[in-house]
């Protein structure tokens, strides 16, 4: 059965659509791939032993940057921020928040005079903090491998928003460890 002039002129439009279509959804999957990591995500990977066991030297990590719009911080959150100085981005978990009284006594935590049950740590340290007042829209940061704080001022531990990148989300490799933090 032979087809008419019309039906060839329109499977050969046809095919063309089907091409534009094709080529218009990659691209549109590329730019939405591109605006989820430059708004919503940023990678990172980490470099540092300062939050092992729960990071590992070479772990990739995503910092959900939009979680911040919708919920603040809380205790125990893992968040990125910047350094004071240069492009670094950091990791670390929050211990005090803003207008709490933070100190360390023998690797224990005080929260306004009450003793702070970790279970994220593996190991305590000995380290000894004053008292410290975190201010307003701030927060006190520490590594899960505590045995580095010694070395920091309570000034250095403290974080202000401005610097907050976002919540710790998603470790995205190596692939046997794939995990989700809330």
């Amino acid at each position: 059965m032979e087809l008419s002039p019309r039906v060839s002129r329109n499977r050969g439009a046809y095919k063309k659509l089907n091409i534009y279509t094709v080529i218009a959804s990659i691209v549109a999957a590329i730019i939405v791939i591109c605006l989820i990591f430059t708004v919503w995500f940023t990678a990172i990977i980490i470099e540092d032993k300062g939050m092992e066991p729960t990071l590992e030297r070479g772990d990739t990590v995503l910092c959900d940057k939009l979680s911040l719009a919708f919920r603040s911080p809380k205790r125990g959150d893992m968040l990125c921020y910047r350094a004071a100085y240069g492009k670094e981005v950091y990791i670390s978990r929050v211990v005090g928040l803003g207008g709490e009284e933070v100190a360390i006594k023998n690797g224990q935590i005080y929260i306004n005079g009450c003793l702070l049950s970790e279970d994220y740590i593996d190991e305590s340290c000995a380290a000894d903090m004053e008292s410290t007042l975190v201010p307003q829209g701030s927060f006190l940061l520490l590594p899960d491998g505590r045995s580095s704080i010694d070395s920091f001022e309570p000034e250095e531990l403290i974080i202000t928003a401005g610097r907050v990148v976002g919540r710790l989300a998603v470790r995205v490799a190596p692939v046997g460890r794939i995990s989700i933090f809330e």
